[in-house]
């Protein structure tokens, strides 16, 4: 025995098989036992007495007489039977120290016990043995569970120790997987050597799935499985199917027959009941979670792109004026411009300016100049079509795009917003303010192919050149820079007017 098998058998937290199942054992194996010895055993064990005279009266054993005694149930079950039986009950007793999950680890065995005895009808093994040996398949988990029970809690917390941790990392972690272990457990514990041999053998074969125990572990699996998975049952039932040579129809009985076995062992050990009846019932489950699955998806689908939309128009907004910020434009703006190219539309990008903007903030707060942002973009935003859009870039800036316009066009559109914004009057407090702005537009013919930053630039030219000439006008270019500087002075041909001789006094116009 290698040493790391020893170190774990040796240890004093090992799980060991209740005083029946030992004394079972260790009669089994003497040829001239009795049946009556074996009762005498049985008897000493009330439990397991009545678990055996329980199996007599299920549906598992077809008898038409009702079993009332141990005497009755050993009669009729046999020696060989007897000792099957009444050894894989008492085994379902064995525990060691808390903290493993017992109770799920036999539901699970008892499973494989059931599948495997199942299966043995179509490998042509003995189903008794096949149920034994189901039960204790996975033995070595449980000695692994307990005895590293601390190593395996930090790697997997909350994980079943059966279904979700490899036999490579079983190695890793003790030097040996659950089948060698579980080999010299029943080796220690006296288990005929077929047995012993079985789980020796597990541990060289590459596909699990295609032996009698593997498949009756997956069989298991989809049996006592809260999860309705339809993909799981059709991988399950194509490959037994594969691996048997079975119709459907064949593999349906199969299951459902399992399930009859389980409802009879239940009532027994007092294990949880199977939520469907049949397969049919099982796959009408998963059809019915997964057309539920797919609802939530999309429900939760709409949800997150209603969130989405919501987030991005919490990104995409100025708080101050409601319009589309710095953010947006540098996500519309380029992207629009380019279509417009490929498309071989027409367009306008202008650049708006808040004249003195500064003075305004210096002379009357902050605050006021928050009401002249929100009552100029308000009135930008009013003067175009819906089809137009309008930014505040940043600071007084404001950022345009005009679409399907000729430069005449661009430059008459210019000039209604700046008269707009002329004629506009903002109150606040005692005061009504006059604003004026300057405007930069660069017109883009159709066909035109140019970098959106040079249309930026040029925009931004016209702007500063708009400035330069004494604010509150527009400066038009086109892109190709013909008719550059084009401007368009207001229509009262006045300067507008400043702050520098501002007074403070109510209701004075600036």
């Amino acid at each position: 025995m290698k040493p790391e098998l020893a170190r774990i058998i040796e240890q004093p937290e090992m799980p060991s098989p209740p005083t029946v199942a030992v004394e079972i054992l260790h009669r089994v194996d003497r040829p001239d036992v009795r049946i009556e010895e074996l009762a005498e055993v049985i008897s000493a064990d009330p439990a397991l007495a009545a678990k055996l005279i329980g199996y007599c009266n299920s549906p598992l054993t077809q008898t038409t007489r009702t079993i009332s005694s141990l005497h009755q149930s050993v009669t009729l079950l046999g020696m060989r039977t007897l000792r099957l039986l009444s050894l894989s009950f008492s085994l379902m007793e064995t525990r060691g120290k808390d903290g493993f999950p017992y109770e799920d680890f036999w539901r699970q065995s008892l499973g494989m016990g059931i599948a495997a005895k199942r299966l043995s009808k179509i490998c042509g093994t003995d189903p008794d043995e096949s149920f034994l040996m189901g039960l204790v398949y996975n033995i070595g988990v449980m000695g692994l569970g307990i005895c590293y029970a601390d190593e395996f809690g930090r790697r997997f917390p909350n994980k079943c120790l059966l279904n979700d941790v490899s036999v490579r990392i079983e190695r890793d972690i003790s030097g040996t997987d659950r089948y060698e272990l579980g080999a010299c457990l029943l080796s220690h514990w006296n288990f005929p050597e077929s047995m012993v041999k079985t789980l020796e053998d597990r541990r060289y074969q590459i596909e699990n799935s295609r032996c009698q125990f593997g498949c009756a572990e997956r069989l298991s699996r989809l049996m006592l499985s809260t999860e309705t998975d339809l993909r799981n049952v059709v991988d399950v039932r194509k490959e037994v199917c594969a691996t048997y040579s079975l119709q459907e129809e064949q593999f349906d009985e199969l299951f459902d027959g399992m399930l009859e076995d389980w409802r009879a062992y239940e009532s027994l050990f007092n294990f949880e009941a199977i939520a469907f009846d049949s397969l049919r019932e099982l796959e009408a489950r998963a059809k019915r979670s997964m057309i539920e699955i797919s609802i939530n998806m999309e429900r939760t689908i709409r949800e997150m792109s209603q969130q989405h939309d919501e987030l991005r128009q919490l990104a995409w907004i100025d708080g101050l004026t409601q319009l589309k910020n710095r953010t947006a434009y540098d996500n519309e703006v380029p992207k629009a411009s380019e279509h417009y190219l490929r498309e071989s539309q027409s367009f306008g990008l202008m650049i708006a300016d808040i004249d003195h903007f500064k003075s305004f903030n210096d002379t009357f707060g902050h605050s006021a100049g928050d009401c002249i942002l929100r009552e100029v973009g308000n009135c930008l935003k009013r003067n175009l079509r819906k089809a137009d859009q309008v930014y505040r870039f940043g600071g007084e800036e404001f950022v345009l795009l005009v679409s399907n316009c000729d430069f005449d066009s661009a430059l008459r559109v210019g000039e209604r917003l700046r008269t707009s914004i002329e004629d506009l009057r903002v109150g606040y407090d005692e005061y009504e303010l006059c604003v004026t702005i300057s405007m930069g537009i660069c017109w883009v013919n159709q066909g035109q192919h140019n970098h959106f930053e040079d249309l930026f630039e040029c925009a931004d030219t016209c702007l500063f050149e708009a400035k330069r000439k004494g604010r509150n006008n527009c400066v038009a270019a086109m892109a190709n820079g013909e008719n550059a500087h084009v401007m368009v002075s207001p229509s009262s041909g006045k300067i507008p007017i400043t702050l520098d001789a501002l007074s403070t006094s109510p209701m004075q116009q600036v």
